[in-house]
């Protein structure tokens, strides 16, 4: 999570999308910058409002609407398929590494996919994902950020973000993933995009200028209703 005071920004990192390389290249300049512990690091825009605003703003009322708040979302299955290969790799083979639960690199990629279909107390740690748009969506299930950028939209966002901050921004590699295979069984791939249909509904929608449009907030609003009308019956 990056805070920048005066320009009046905040980008939000959800995992895996390369907001890592964007975090190195222009923390220096922010306000606020969260590299560590990773639950600061990919605050979601919910626990932002409910816990940093108020700071942020002395205490008083957070003015929402003069901030610009960004995010980015990947291709669902890419996603999934992003820390599927970032768990493969060798450091976590060890079953002394304090993350050893999480490491994939002995199962194929449709196994990876079956064990996100299980419920989540039947769920393996590796399984165990906050979600493809998690980091921009609010406590009730509503997209909060005003800009949305596809991975796929990298240039613009970092045009975008240049903009604000009036620098010319360069990007590194970071966070390379151990090159595997993403074959799966097409009967898998189909639950998987049952189970996640809002995400990729969402994604879907993704303008290239990372706008959050009307038509997006409203699979988000039908969403929220639908969240809501689960924990009713519940």
């Amino acid at each position: 999570m990056l805070y920048f005071h005066k320009e009046k920004l905040v980008i939000l990192c959800q995992p895996k999308t390369g907001t890592t390389a964007l975090h190195e290249a222009i923390f220096s300049q922010s306000s606020i910058a969260f590299n560590t512990p990773p639950h600061m690091k990919h605050m979601t825009y919910g626990k932002f409002m409910r816990v940093l605003a108020p700071w942020i703003s002395g205490g008083g009322e957070f003015a929402r609407p003069k901030y610009t708040m960004v995010c980015v979302m990947r291709e669902p299955i890419e996603w999934f398929g992003s820390w599927y290969r970032y768990n493969s790799r060798d450091a976590l083979a060890s079953p002394q590494n304090r993350s050893h639960s999480r490491y994939t690199g002995n199962i194929s990629f449709n196994d990876y996919l079956e064990a996100l279909l299980l419920p989540k107390d039947e769920m393996p740690d590796y399984a165990k994902l906050g979600g493809p748009c998690s980091i921009a969506m609010d406590n009730q299930g509503r997209i909060g950020v005003d800009h949305l950028f596809p991975y796929t939209a990298m240039d613009n966002l970092v045009d975008f973000v240049s903009s604000k901050l009036g620098k010319t921004i360069r990007l590194s590699e970071a966070n390379i993933s151990v090159k595997r295979g993403l074959e799966a069984d097409p009967a898998t791939m189909e639950k998987v995009r049952q189970k996640f249909k809002f995400e990729f509904d969402v994604y879907a929608k993704l303008r290239s200028d990372g706008v959050v449009s009307k038509e997006l907030k409203a699979i988000a609003n039908i969403r929220k209703e639908e969240l809501k009308a689960e924990s009713d019956e519940a």
